[in-house]
């Protein structure tokens, strides 16, 4: 028997199971929030931070990010207060900067009000299926096939997915794992 805590969510009181993610337990109980990184299949690591909410627990009111928090205890959970909105328009803005085509980066500007970015330039990379650095195929190399071929090379502006040495590992199988989840 799975123990259950109640939560409110947007007000609204809702019984979880003890350890589940708070993405989980806010989409199931029926309200949207943004991802770009969250794939089903695989672990959350929060790096897109979209998903980040606004907790009140014992502790007091913190933000996180809600694909990898889980419910451990009661608290009161808000998805859309003035304060996320505005850090998701931010994010949206940067993301729309960088990849101004990729239609998933698109549809999160557009949804914040966001129709140009101020941060568009040198790095921007104008096509439609551009990596938007999600880390969705360095996990499904990780977690499919148990290896740590596809990783994250560079820092800031010039990070990119890569694999040991700008080279083709002989490790890797060709399994498309990291296309898949892409």
């Amino acid at each position: 028997m799975t123990d259950k805590i109640t939560i409110k969510i947007n007000g609204k009181s809702t019984a979880v199971a003890a350890g589940t993610t708070l993405l989980r337990a806010i989409r199931d109980a029926g309200f949207k929030v943004p991802t770009l990184c969250h794939h089903k299949d695989l672990t959350p690591n929060g790096s897109c931070r979209l998903c980040l909410v606004e907790i009140e627990g014992e502790s007091g009111t913190e933000f996180v990010t809600a694909c990898d928090a889980v419910v451990s205890g009661p608290m009161t959970v808000s998805t859309d207060t003035d304060a996320l909105a505005g850090h998701r328009k931010m994010l949206a803005e940067m993301y729309l900067g960088r990849f101004p085509n990729v239609p998933a980066v698109k549809s999160i500007a557009r949804r914040y009000g966001v129709e140009q970015s101020r941060f568009a330039g040198e790095y921007t990379e104008d096509a439609k299926n551009s990596c938007i650095l999600c880390g969705r195929c360095v996990n499904a190399c990780d977690e499919f096939v148990m290896e740590r071929i596809v990783q994250f090379a560079g820092r800031g502006i010039q990070r990119h997915i890569s694999m040991p040495y700008g080279d083709v590992d002989p490790h890797c199988v060709g399994c498309t794992s990291c296309a898949y989840v892409c």
